[in-house]
């Protein structure tokens, strides 16, 4: 198929662009600057340099492809409301253009706030996400609801994303603080899912033409002074951690300290019915692997 990419150079665009070209799709990737591009031109992947605030750019090039995956969000600019342009843009195009097959849409679990003990799945209530992303299940909806019978739409929350040389739990090997460092008591759960496995879960979406909503999760539920525990073993502290006081949290970090904090347990039913198996199914049992990845 032939996709369309914003994102493409960001931490998990650049991997789900290699996903799909490994795969034998026609990929063209949203850059923002030349030097940029040319790492995606080196691996044999298309390059289109413009930005989210170009809606005509978007528009054609969402007419011209049958797919198209949403990754960017613009933190420069007003964000959410240039993410919502982007969104209609590609809506715009699919009404227009008879080419556009599918359109993926980027959100995450923060959205699902705390969960409690009962794993919350694709049609668990967003009405207590974080404060941080309050307005994003509006603008999953608004995907959603423009599916038509030639249009599949979709939205794909990942988890907390690691692997690689960056991510939540890099966050956690720089050991900026000394030694792996978490927010609050760390009693709280998090959902995690590597890089390279939710790269394939947003191809099986494409190939698929998936409708709905999917969970990127690897299915555990790790309470996160465990998850730093570990990290600092693998990353050679002896297990020693630290934790940081939500208030001093606040100061440096804003609304998503206390993101960081929600208690989650995350399911991925819909996922797991079109094919998709996570090939890491344990940070706990990667976390070396996962170290090894980033110092490298």
């Amino acid at each position: 198929m032939n996709v369309f990419v914003t994102g493409s150079t960001g931490y998990i665009g650049n991997a789900v662009v290699r996903e799909l070209f490994k795969a034998g799709h026609n990929v063209t990737g949203l850059v923002r600057s030349k030097e940029k591009g040319d790492e995606l031109k080196d691996l044999g992947i298309h390059t289109l340099l413009g930005n989210l605030s170009d809606t005509d750019l978007l528009k054609k090039a969402a007419s011209e492809n049958q797919a198209v995956i949403h990754l960017a969000f613009d933190i420069e600019t007003e964000g959410v409301a240039t993410d919502r342009l982007a969104i209609d843009s590609f809506i715009s195009a699919s009404k227009d253009s008879s080419v556009t097959e599918c359109l993926i849409y980027t959100s995450g679990v923060m959205v699902l706030g705390n969960t409690g003990d009962e794993p919350a799945d694709e049609e668990a209530s967003t009405d207590n996400a974080a404060d941080i992303v309050k307005w994003r299940p509006d603008h999953e909806n608004i995907v959603l609801n423009a599916a038509t019978t030639s249009l599949a739409t979709a939205v794909i929350r990942p988890g907390m994303v690691y692997g690689g040389k960056s991510g939540i739990i890099a966050q956690i090997f720089q050991a900026e603080h000394g030694v792996p460092t978490y927010i609050g008591d760390g009693k709280n759960r998090w959902g995690l899912i590597h890089l390279n496995d939710l790269a394939v879960l947003y191809r099986l979406v494409i190939e698929n033409q998936a409708r709905g909503i999917f969970h990127g999760v690897d299915g555990e539920a790790i309470k996160v002074s465990q998850i730093a525990g570990v990290a600092s073993k693998a990353a050679g502290f002896g297990g020693k951690t630290a934790s940081m006081p939500i208030k001093e949290a606040r100061k440096i970090m804003g609304p998503y300290a206390d993101a960081l904090c929600q208690d989650q347990v995350i399911s991925a039913p819909h996922s797991h019915e079109i094919g998709w198996n996570p090939d890491r199914t344990s940070f706990m049992e990667n976390a070396r692997a996962a170290y090894d990845e980033w110092k490298n």
